[in-house]
C-alpha cells in the first residue's frame, strides 16, 4: 500500500500550526500533483490538521510524522491518517503499529538499526537525516550489503529541488522527501501558489527519472 502511495516517488514533510493552514496546503499540494503529505507531530494542531484534510480532502494520503511514542499511534490512526513515519528506530513504537495493523515507515541511520528493522519485517524505511549521513555516495554504501534483502529507502533530511535527481537515480532509493515541498515560511505567509509551483517542479522532475 505504501509503495502504491509513492507513485510520484515525493514525500511532503509539512508542520501545521492550525486546521485552516492545513486546508489550504493540502489544496496546493494537489494542485500541483501530490496526493500524499507526512503532517509532524511537531505543534498541538497536528490531530486537527489531520482530521480537516482526512474529512475535506479524502483523496489525499495522510502520514503521521514524527511519531516518537506509543500513544501517538491511536490518535494519528483515529484522526485519519493512512501510515506513519519517525525519524528513529522506537521498539516500543513498532510493536504498537503491528498490533494496530497501521503501516509504517521506521526510521533508520545505521547499518545496525536497518537489520534491526528487516528482523521486524519492514524494508521500506525512512533514512535520515540523509544529507547529514553522507547523502547519494552513503546510499551507495548500503546498497551493496543490503540490495539483496529488498530493502529500499524514503530519504529525507537535507534533500531539495537541486540534490532531489542525484538521490532518486539511486535504485536503493524509493522516494525521497522533505519540507523543501512545502516550506514552512510560505504557509506562514500564506503562499500556497508557491508551495504549488515547487510541488510541480518537483514532480516534473521525478517524473524524469
Amino acid at each position: 500500500m505504501l509503495q502504491d502511495i509513492f507513485q510520484n516517488r515525493l514525500l511532503p514533510a509539512v508542520t501545521l500550526t492550525d486546521a485552516d493552514s492545513a486546508l489550504s496546503v493540502a489544496e496546493a499540494l494537489l494542485e500541483g500533483g501530490i496526493n500524499v503529505m507526512e503532517i509532524t507531530f511537531r505543534t498541538s494542531a497536528t490531530i486537527e490538521a489531520v482530521s480537516a484534510i482526512a474529512r475535506e480532502f479524502p483523496e489525499m494520503h495522510i502520514g503521521a510524522g514524527t511519531i516518537l511514542l506509543p500513544g501517538q499511534v491511536s490518535s494519528a490512526r483515529e484522526a485519519g491518517a493512512e501510515f506513519g513515519l519517525s525519524p528513529g528506530f522506537s521498539e516500543k513504537v513498532v510493536i504498537k503499529v503491528q498490533d494496530h495493523d497501521f503501516p509504517f515507515i521506521p526510521g533508520v541511520s545505521t547499518p545496525s538499526e536497518i537489520e534491526l528493522a528487516l528482523a521486524y519485517g519492514y524494508d521500506l524505511l525512512k533514512l535520515f537525516p540523509a544529507s547529514d549521513l553522507g547523502g547519494v555516495n552513503y546510499l551507495q554504501s548500503l546498497n551493496g550489503p543490503y540490495h539483496h534483502t529488498g530493502v529500499t529507502f524514503l530519504t529525507m533530511g537535507g534533500v531539495n529541488l537541486s540534490n532531489l535527481e542525484s538521490y532518486l537515480e539511486q535504485d536503493i532509493v524509493a522516494a525521497a522527501g522533505g519540507s523543501w515541498l512545502c516550506p514552512r515560511k510560505l504557509i506562514q505567509e500564506k503562499e500556497f501558489n508557491r508551495i504549488t509551483e515547487i510541488v510541480q517542479k518537483s514532480v516534473a522532475l521525478a517524473d524524469q527519472i
